[in-house]
């Protein structure tokens, strides 16, 4: 077939137009396959960080909370390892400290997490970077201090603070403040340099702060965010760009807040101190087979507030209502004389003990208790004791009970809730700055406080909190030999 020479260029040229169309068409949509690519990526990459981050606290508070009672050195149940100030290729790489030492400055508060002592395998962000922590006065390991409800950082030490979308969500609060920090570095920003041994030791070069631009002193509000300052206390969760879209902040937080720690170690308190008040009650001296005497809210060992010592807070004779007695009043390890009712007492163990010396053991487990003066924070009334004997009614308001009588009572007092002060000894022997109103119990609302804080018309009556109420006490009561957790009721 014969073509004209004009329309021969025509078809040609359609041809190359179409080709051109269909390269143009096969680049966009390589271009938006790519930028789909891409973002699947960073929300890869993204997700990784945020799993690795959910699995370090879950190792970090799993650890805290089941630290043993009796060790050496001794430890305290609730502590943290202190954050690893070794770097990559030290030998001391992966432990806590600086080659083991203690961390009581706030810069040695700020480190990365010392896996080797969790005997855990290193975590890294999707950058491939160990996950760093900080740690908040007072809940760091080796503190000769004890460690409980009332545990706050001392002097200038901030509790912790951390914000996410710049500033403006906060991620914690003044009443649950956050006392552990797990941070992800992620790649080296512009300014952060990693390749020398000093560089890696610089918490500069890994972690940032709510500025535009790199190290500035990121003080002055709103950039009052440092992550690399255990000093300052305020943590920024990331990422955080810059006008020109660049990251200047691109470390991501997960935090571990005072709650978190604080609800099961003062339960894991109260189960520890309910064992071993019934193996009070096991004893086969006669005439022991009950519960101890509480200890007199007057016995100022019961508000020692002096470095840990074993003086005090003992059963008293004279007492039906006060505190929980110290616990090593109970086991008597390491005290002499050995008395009859010291469950260290030979004649007390019981004949599923092999030794003398395994029954000590198993009683030692319990010094973290008085050690930390968990004492201080649980109320304890009996009706069951020789001093203490029936009829002396304990009562239970707003509680469905089981057949059969209370024989004692245990309130744990949790952190003190506005208006209350625990700071001197004078504090701690008044019952109101422990024990929360019962507002929901509307005949007497201050029916747990009525103990001994007055001469109450309604003594041993007690309640636990409604649904409504804004109180934290926990409630325990104890029927025949077994204890029982009555949870307060939800809204």
């Amino acid at each position: 077939m014969f073509i004209r020479p004009g329309l021969r260029h025509c078809y040609q040229r359609g041809a190359i137009a179409l080709m051109l169309l269909m390269i143009l068409g096969l680049g966009v949509a390589g271009a938006i396959l790519a930028g789909f690519s891409y973002h699947a990526l960073d929300l890869y990459r993204e997700q990784q960080t945020q799993n690795v981050l959910a699995e370090a606290k879950k190792i970090l508070l799993s650890e805290a909370l089941s630290k043993r009672g009796n060790t050496v050195p001794v430890t305290r149940p609730g502590e943290f390892f202190c954050p690893d100030l070794n770097i990559p290729g030290e030998a001391a790489y992966g432990q806590s400290g600086l080659n083991g030492a203690a961390c009581p400055g706030a810069a040695a508060r700020v480190g990365r997490i010392p896996w080797r002592n969790y005997q855990a395998a290193e975590l890294h962000d999707s950058s491939g970077e160990p996950l760093w922590m900080a740690v908040v006065d007072g809940f760091q390991e080796r503190r000769n201090v004890p460690l409980n409800s009332d545990t706050a950082p001392a002097g200038a030490n901030p509790w912790f603070y951390a914000a996410a979308n710049n500033g403006a969500q906060a991620l914690s609060d003044a009443a649950d403040p956050v006392i552990v920090v797990i941070m992800a570095p992620g790649a080296a920003l512009g300014g952060q340099n990693r390749s020398t041994a000093a560089q890696q030791r610089n918490p500069n070069n890994y972690l940032e702060c709510n500025q535009l631009t790199m190290g500035g002193a990121c003080l002055g509000a709103p950039n009052n965010y440092a992550n690399y300052n255990a000093t300052q206390g305020r943590f920024l969760n990331g990422p955080r760009l810059d006008a020109n879209g660049s990251p200047v902040l691109n470390d991501r937080l997960i935090t571990i807040r005072r709650s978190e720690l604080l609800l099961p170690l003062e339960k894991r308190a109260a189960k520890d101190y309910q064992q071993l008040l019934n193996l009070w009650a096991l004893q086969v001296v006669t005439g022991l087979g009950y519960l101890p005497n509480p200890a007199s809210y007057a016995d100022l060992g019961c508000a020692d507030t002096a470095v840990v010592n074993s003086n005090g807070c003992t059963p008293s004779p004279a007492a039906c209502r006060g505190h929980i007695p110290k616990s090593i009043s109970l086991t008597g390890v390491g005290l002499l004389p050995v008395l009859p009712e010291y469950l260290v007492n030979p004649a007390n163990r019981p004949a599923t003990m092999a030794s003398q010396a395994e029954w000590q053991n198993v009683l030692l487990e319990y010094d973290w208790l008085y050690r930390n003066r968990w004492e201080q924070m649980f109320f304890y009334a009996v009706a069951n004791t020789a001093n203490c004997p029936a009829p002396i009614s304990l009562t239970l308001r707003n509680m469905q009970l089981p057949a059969g009588s209370v024989n004692a009572v245990m309130i744990g007092a949790g952190v003190a809730q506005t208006g209350q002060t625990r700071s001197v000894a004078a504090d701690k022997i008044v019952l109101n700055n422990y024990l929360d109103p019962v507002t929901s119990y509307v005949v007497a609302p201050d029916i747990n406080r009525r103990a001994w804080d007055a001469v109450p018309p309604q003594i041993d009556q007690y309640a636990k909190l409604g649904p409504a109420d804004a109180g934290n006490d926990s409630f325990y009561y104890r029927i025949t030999n077994q204890w029982i957790y009555a949870a307060k009721d939800r809204p």
